[in-house]
């Protein structure tokens, strides 16, 4: 099962399999945010946060033996054989279609289901349970959340959400459940029943977001990918501050200022562009036709940076490029 989600991740153009696995996992390095983007798959952040290491590794040897997969220098391509299973993988093995990196499922399904679990207990005065998550920060939260909430109130208002998803996403989520003298299945069986149970709560966030339940509150708002310090370098680099001055007033090495930069350009902020990329190199990308080969740019563009060439690269692939008008 595991090998039909994998290779759902390949295709005929080189992919390298470290990055898929940062992205499954929610490794926010630059190069695999960026190869995510080319590949358009960077709304599958962080979907597999679990996926270990090995499990994915074994994943990949058996699609390579089985000739699915073929290795070329610059990463992994589809057969013709394994574009034939791919084809059946999505069939068999469906991604879940309200997911969203920035719903931060990984924190918000244990909190959602041991509130469930502590509203249904309580509801019998019964104190002597085994709570369903022993995270301490989880069990904090959702301590607080519930000496803080009307407990009737929080019951009706699950009931009115839960009327509100579709049927089967709803029958999926109380499976889930564990409370009073009602023990659903406290993790999925198989994969194909880990995304189902994905989905569910991804539908559920969905109506959080929109709103503002005293649900909202457990699950604690969206994720966002821009860190703090990125977020400040960005403001910065708006306000017109030089990056090398932003990089010395914040003690960061020049490198991390541009991946700060780099980062939210990936997650869709605006940037400076005329203040970061000088306007003779700006005209000189206006009139580039292939933008994926960094090393070839930097050849034609005397003076350039890798910096201003992967903005250029990241931002012409969304169609965000602003082309000089004067």
């Amino acid at each position: 099962m595991l090998t039909d989600f994998v290779i759902q991740f390949f295709s005929e153009q080189p992919r390298r399999e470290r990055a898929v696995f940062g992205l499954l996992t929610g490794k926010q390095t630059i190069s695999i945010l960026y190869a995510a983007l080319i590949h358009q798959q960077l709304q599958w952040l962080h979907l597999y946060p679990s996926l270990s290491k090995e499990a994915f590794s074994a994943a990949i040897t058996t699609l390579k033996v089985q000739r699915m997969l073929r290795e070329t220098e610059t990463g992994l391509i589809l057969t013709e054989k394994g574009q034939h299973l791919k084809q059946a993988a999505v069939t068999q093995l469906p991604f879940p279609t309200h997911y969203q990196p920035w719903m931060n499922l990984p924190v918000f399904a244990p909190r959602f289901f041991l509130g469930v679990q502590v509203l249904s207990e309580a509801s019998y005065a019964n104190r002597a349970y085994q709570p369903i998550s022993v995270n301490w920060a989880t069990q904090q939260v959702v301590k607080q959340w519930y000496q803080q909430v009307d407990h009737r109130a929080a019951v009706i208002t699950l009931s009115s959400l839960f009327q509100r998803l579709p049927t089967e996403l709803a029958d999926t989520l109380a499976a889930n459940m564990i409370g009073h003298d009602y023990a659903g299945q406290l993790m999925p069986a198989t994969l194909e029943a880990h995304f189902e149970r994905l989905d569910a709560l991804a539908a559920l966030v969905q109506q959080l977001a929109n709103t503002r339940s005293m649900w909202t509150a457990l699950w604690g708002g969206p994720r966002d990918f821009v860190s703090r310090p990125a977020q400040q370098t960005l403001a910065q680099a708006r306000a017109g501050m030089a990056l090398p001055t932003i990089a010395n007033r914040s003690h960061r090495k020049q490198s991390t200022i541009n991946e700060h930069l780099l980062l939210a350009a990936i997650m869709g902020e605006t940037l400076p562009i005329e203040h970061l990329v000088p306007l003779k190199i700006h005209r000189a990308l206006d009139r580039v036709t292939q933008i994926y080969d960094h090393q070839a740019l930097l050849a034609a563009i005397p003076g350039s940076t890798f910096f201003q060439i992967r903005l250029f690269q990241i931002l012409s692939f969304q169609g965000r490029w602003p082309r000089v008008t004067t």
